[in-house]
């Protein structure tokens, strides 16, 4: 019989989950120590032992709690800064808001004890790595559409990233899960006689995403292309962005930082670049688009837009211009910041409720990519850059020329912290699923090229006003995952769950 350090119970134990959850975030961009991630994840699967479900709910909220008031307390900016709530009521809403999000743990927990308690330990951990990352599904999903901090994003420049390229980002998660709980068990485990029944399948866990990530930095590319690009980084302040009174100054900015590379082959400018609606700035629009035709450069800038036959619906909007004029209508919207649930509840309660531009509608999803001569652009307006579902289907669009994803961005509104470099990472993640380069303008960082393997190319510095150009010789090499998207994830849960259940009384622990 194999026996184990028993995980502790009571005040003891919700303060160590507390703590483990805290630990979580710190695999994450910027510190980046992907290794806490399992370290986090095992202390979680160790306190669940022999908890009664109401325990196991409980700790699980402790442990969700701990990840998001140290992963995403970063929303306190946005709150206070720019949607001017004192500072007690700034700290209440991210404590509430994180609050919630720790409930995802606590259903873990309390499924996990409630149903699975008696099953073998090799069901068992199968079982928590597939709820875990269903939950992180139901999460990034619906109303609360929050795919952020997912394990799998620990892995971006780590071991396991090249499973991501045939699995996306949930299964790299699964996999980071199920060796958690193996190294977990692995270190509570009494006598190292017993120890080596684990060996083979930590082994196998690590072989396959190490294998992939081998294969992806072998794979010859399918397309090459050179572009030469210039990304505008205005750095305008957040708080005279939308006021008309600086519209002038804005744009006489923008248009001097611009002016020395028309003839780029892309010249991008940042969400809401142009802070004014579309069909208010005819002449504005007009204008660049003659200097786009007249150079021979495709422009590109994040502009709000109206429905044509109806003032009241507007959308957050890309807009092209050139030889062709396109345009893109975001369609993953920001809860509470470009959207308000419950609106006529919410609404005027607190400045942070009317925010500017904060009645937005999502786009279609039959929009297809943008194209150009030279390049094929899968649009990514800032949030939706972390919805790698929404990236793959478009990018799968194109594969008939050379593709690469253009993500504009305004992170302005979470000023100096963790927030926007998460962001970038996630920005890295969906270049290794897809195996395109990604193009990412901003308002005031990061602004980037990223290669199709993750690694970044060239940046230009945060809060600093400055133009990123240059010529980029890009690749494409389409993955597994580009072409399918989750269907093989779906397929491979579905086999461990028949594994799980198959096995479920077999090597029972006593």
């Amino acid at each position: 019989m194999t026996q184990k350090f028993a995980s502790p119970n009571g005040w003891l134990a919700f303060f160590i989950a507390l703590i483990a959850g805290a630990v979580y975030p710190l695999a994450f961009a910027p510190l980046n120590w992907w290794p806490l991630a399992l370290v986090s994840i095992g202390a979680f699967w160790w306190l669940l032992t022999d908890k009664t479900p109401k325990q196991a709910f409980r700790l699980g909220w402790g442990y969700g709690f701990g990840v998001f008031i140290a992963g995403v307390s970063w929303v306190y900016v946005s709150i206070n800064t720019f949607g001017n709530a004192a500072p007690w009521l700034a700290v209440t809403l991210t404590i509430v808001f994180a609050m919630i999000l720790a409930l995802f743990y606590s259903i873990l927990g309390w499924v996990m004890q409630k149903l699975f308690s008696k099953y073998s330990l090799v069901s068992r951990v199968l079982l928590f790595s597939v709820f875990w990352i269903g939950l992180d599904i139901a999460r990034g999903s619906g109303f609360v559409s929050f795919p952020w901090l997912y394990a799998g994003y620990s892995q971006t420049e780590a071991l396991m990233q090249g499973l991501a390229g045939f699995l996306g980002v949930h299964g790299v998660t699964l996999f980071v899960v199920i060796l958690s709980c193996l190294l977990s068990e692995v270190v509570a485990t009494k006598g190292y006689a017993q120890l080596r029944r684990f060996l083979i399948p930590i082994l196998t866990v690590l072989l396959i995403p190490f294998m992939a990530t081998l294969y992806m930095f072998s794979k010859a590319p399918s397309k090459e292309q050179t572009l030469t690009i210039a990304l505008v980084q205005p750095n305008v302040d957040q708080h005279i962005k939308w006021n008309s009174e600086y519209f002038n100054q804005i744009m006489y900015g923008l248009f001097e930082q611009t002016d020395a590379y028309w003839g780029a082959d892309l010249v991008v400018w940042p969400e809401g670049g142009i802070p004014a609606f579309e069909n208010r700035v005819p002449g504005l629009m007009s204008e660049l688009e003659g200097k786009a035709k007249e150079s021979g450069s495709t422009f590109i800038t994040g502009i709000p837009m109206h429905e044509p036959d109806n003032r009241k619906i507007y959308y957050s909007g890309v807009r092209l211009l050139g030889e062709d004029s396109q345009h893109y209508h975001k369609q993953q919207l920001v809860p509470f910041g470009e959207y308000i649930p419950f609106t006529e509840l919410l609404r005027g309660a607190i400045d942070f409720f009317n925010l500017p531009m904060s009645s937005f509608t999502p786009g279609s999803p039959e929009q297809a990519p943008l194209r150009t001569e030279k390049a094929a652009l899968v649009p990514a307006i800032c949030y939706e850059i972390a919805f790698s579902g929404l990236i793959q289907g478009l990018g799968k669009q194109s594969q008939d020329q050379f593709t690469a994803i253009l993500t504009i961005s305004n992170d302005t509104w979470f000023g100096d912290s963790w927030g926007p470099l998460q962001h970038f990472q996630i920005a890295q993640m969906r270049a290794i699923e897809t195996g395109l380069p990604v193009i990412r303008g901003t308002n005031n960082g990061l602004t980037a090229v990223i290669a199709s393997n993750g690694r970044v190319m060239q940046q230009i510095p945060r809060f600093e006003r400055k133009v990123l150009a240059g010529a980029f010789v890009l690749d494409n090499k389409p993955t597994w995952f580009l072409q399918y998207g989750y269907w093989t994830l779906l397929v491979l849960v579905i086999g461990l769950l028949g594994v799980a259940f198959g096995l479920r009384g077999v090597y029972r622990e006593q």
